[in-house]
């Protein structure tokens, strides 16, 4: 194998674990943001200043499918990134003594594609959901942006509101967009490894037919 795969096999890694982790920060936020929105609620109660009934329970709703939601996004997000913990030890361990041997590296794609083939329907929606995540913080940068014009010329002068505003817009942006090239960039790196399912299916239908007609 050349140097050339391994860096290959070490790109589609690192991007494999940078999706995880993007989902579970995405998690913790609707983990975040819905128990703000029940804890708010409850405190609006407690000053004395309860919303009506209608809007109460919607938030309350709203709060609780966002943890429950964020909280087994988190879980399950971690279940597959401990399937990768065995391969990126071995492979930060083996790149870094020396040249990998090819039964090596044949090793940690087939336990890549294994795993990928298990969690592939949940790996698929990870995607979509780090895409709609990096153009909601894209549009929140944008938004940023158009409210600090806006209240620039209201303002008395660059003060720390408008400076706030048009500092969280290239923040806000900028995640956005490394966020959806993440997701983009995996996107291809899945549909190399739905080939690889589809050879590794035919070799078995091979096999088996093989031995069957024996």
């Amino acid at each position: 194998m050349t140097d050339h795969t391994v860096q290959q096999f070490g790109k589609e890694l690192r991007s494999f674990v940078v999706l995880i982790l993007l989902n579970m920060a995405f998690g913790a936020l609707a983990l975040a943001f819905g128990m703000q929105i029940i804890i708010t609620t409850f405190l609006q109660y407690a000053a004395g200043a309860p919303p009506s009934p209608v809007i109460s329970t919607v938030r309350i709703l709203t709060g609780i499918t966002g943890t429950c939601i964020g909280f087994f996004w988190v879980l399950a997000s971690a279940k597959i990134l401990r399937g990768l913990r065995g391969i990126r030890h071995e492979y930060r361990d083996s790149t870094g003594a020396g040249p990998v041997p090819a039964e090596t590296l044949t090793g940690w794609i087939v336990a890549m594609v294994a795993h990928y083939r298990e969690n592939r329907t949940l790996i698929w929606r990870m995607t979509l959901i780090s895409i709609a995540g990096g153009i909601f913080f894209l549009a929140l940068g944008i938004a940023n942006l158009v409210q600090g014009i806006l209240a620039f010329p209201a303002a008395a002068g660059p003060g720390f509101d408008v400076i706030a505003i048009f500092g969280a817009a290239p923040l806000n942006a900028g995640i956005g967009l490394v966020t959806i090239s993440f997701a983009v960039r995996f996107r291809r790196y899945a549909g190399t490894w739905d080939v690889r399912l589809k050879l590794a299916g035919d070799g078995e239908e091979s096999l088996k037919e093989a031995l069957e007609s024996r």
